[in-house]
Order: C-alpha cells, then sequence, then structure tokens
C-alpha cells in the first residue's frame, strides 16, 4: 500500500520547518564557539554578561526545539509514510522504529541528546553543576545532533522530500550522520 501524497506533503513541510530550526542552530553553535564560551564553569557563567548569556539562552532553546522537532514531529510523520502505528509509541519507541528503518543511526545516542533536553528545562539551584555539565555537554553535542538532523534529511528522500540546503546557509557545515 501506498503512502497517502497528504503524508508526504506533511512531512516535507515539517522537514523544512525543522531544518529552519537547524540552521538557527548551526548559527548559535557558531557563535557560542566564537565567543569562547565553553567549557562552561559556576564562576564563569555568573561573570557573562547580557549578550552572552542571550546566546546561550538562545542556544539552548534551539537544541531543545530542534530535538523536538525531530522526535515529535519528523518521527511521526516518517512512521506515518512508513504506515507505522507511531501514534500509540513513546518516543523511545519512536526512536527505537526510527533506528529500524534507518533514519537514525543510533536510538539509544538519540535518547540521551533528548534526556538531556528534558533535564536542561529545569532549573534546580542545587543542580548548578549537573546544569553546567549538560550544557557543556550540549555544546559538544549539538554538531552531532545537526548531524543526525541532517542524515534523516537524507533518509526521507526515499518518499520524494527534500528541502533546499541552499536555503540553510549554516547547516553546510556540518555532514550528515548515517547508519
Amino acid at each position: 500500500m501506498a503512502e497517502a501524497p497528504d503524508t508526504i506533503a506533511t512531512l516535507k513541510a515539517k522537514l523544512e520547518v525543522t531544518a529552519g530550526v537547524a540552521d538557527r542552530l548551526a548559527y548559535s553553535v557558531k557563535h557560542v564557539r566564537s565567543l569562547g564560551l565553553a567549557p562552561l564553569t559556576l564562576t564563569g557563567l555568573a561573570a557573562l554578561g547580557d549578550g552572552e548569556m542571550e546566546v546561550l539562552d538562545a542556544f539552548i532553546y534551539r537544541y531543545g526545539s530542534l530535538v523536538s522537532n525531530i522526535q515529535d514531529s519528523i518521527f511521526k510523520s516518517i512512521g506515518e509514510a512508513e504506515q507505522e502505528p507511531v501514534n500509540a509509541m513513546s518516543n523511545r519507541d519512536k526512536a527505537n522504529l526510527m533506528e529500524k528503518l534507518g533514519a537514525l543511526p543510533s536510538a539509544t545516542a538519540f535518547a540521551t541528546l533528548a534526556v538531556i533536553r528534558n533535564r536542561l528545562m529545569h532549573d534546580y539551584p542545587e543542580e548548578a553543576q549537573k546544569q553546567i555539565d549538560r550544557m557543556n555537554f550540549i555544546i559538544d553535542e549539538a554538531p552531532r545532533l545537526l548531524a543526525v538532523f541532517l542524515g534523516i534529511a537524507g533518509f526521507v528522500r526515499k518518499f520524494g522530500v527534500a528541502f533546499s540546503p541552499a536555503e540553510f546557509v549554516h547547516l553546510t557545515d556540518f555532514s550528515p550522520i548515517r547508519k
């Protein structure tokens, strides 16, 4: 049974939106690196000015948005295009399915990126050092997340779905991860 045209149109629309989020994260990765904000320390974080904090906040938000778009939108749309019952699946099950289908190189690695994103969204003063460690982790791992997205973008070409990389200039510095 072939996938419905509206399923593919939805996948294409979600891929384009997610490519925009990925491109903005790619910009933030470069910006955080150019400002020398990593590795972060408690003392260093306290000394950041408003401009640097805004850069860091944008980076964290964009990282979280990309993880969310991939697991909540792209995985769902790929599952529907593959005629899999993704609506009843947990995010972990969807990631496992994406690995099985070949859209994701490692469900476990992606789950780690998602768990760190979830933990970063909650700020507990008694866990300040853990939050710094998480921020340093995503600063290091954001290029891998971008590469995972680009690998997924390559995977969905089998459905005739693609985005124009020329429109997303910051993503050009990252290479896809393939299974």
